[in-house]
């Protein structure tokens, strides 16, 4: 289930792996070509996906996708999905143009509240995935966890417990 950003306090990737065991990720066709010769590519009624290996995408290695600044377009802004119709409380305005920003509340990190007050937290990761959406960054920073992300997470929370 999808909601509009402004309903979600918080959220932050944690490489938990839910979302590459449930979701079939979407390829763009220029992502396709690029993965073709992996062989972990399939296309289905001119649709282009990663192919699922006992159930989850075979370039998670231990939680991590290997791909990471090659990552498809799909893994890169997840659980945000971005349109250019949708409802008034899915909107974000960027640059003078408007995005309808939702969240799938599938990820177990996403947080929700009760008003649609825009949290302070969330304005820059959906500022992120709009700058991806819209081609301005090919590379996010906060939306998908990384190797050196998970350090610092594991680091502070080693720090945390002493």
């Amino acid at each position: 289930m999808q909601v509009p950003w402004k309903k979600v306090a918080s959220w932050h990737c944690t490489a938990c792996g839910r979302c590459c065991y449930e979701y079939k990720i979407n390829l763009r066709l220029y992502e396709y070509l690029k993965l073709k010769a992996t062989g972990f590519v399939e296309e289905k009624f001119g649709k282009f996906y990663i192919k699922k290996i006992d159930g989850k995408c075979p370039f998670q290695v231990q939680n991590l996708c290997i791909l990471q600044k090659n990552k498809p377009f799909a893994c890169k802004i997840y659980p945000f999905r971005i349109f250019r119709k949708g409802k008034e409380e899915a909107l974000f305005e960027f640059n003078g143009e408007e995005f309808y920003v939702y969240v799938d509340v599938f990820c177990k990190n996403v947080l929700l509240k009760n008003d649609l007050k825009a949290s302070k937290l969330m304005i820059p990761l959906v500022e992120e995935a709009v700058k991806l959406y819209a081609g301005e960054i090919s590379t996010p920073k906060n939306l998908t966890a990384n190797l050196e992300s998970l350090k610092l997470q594991q680091h502070h929370l080693r720090r945390v417990k002493v």
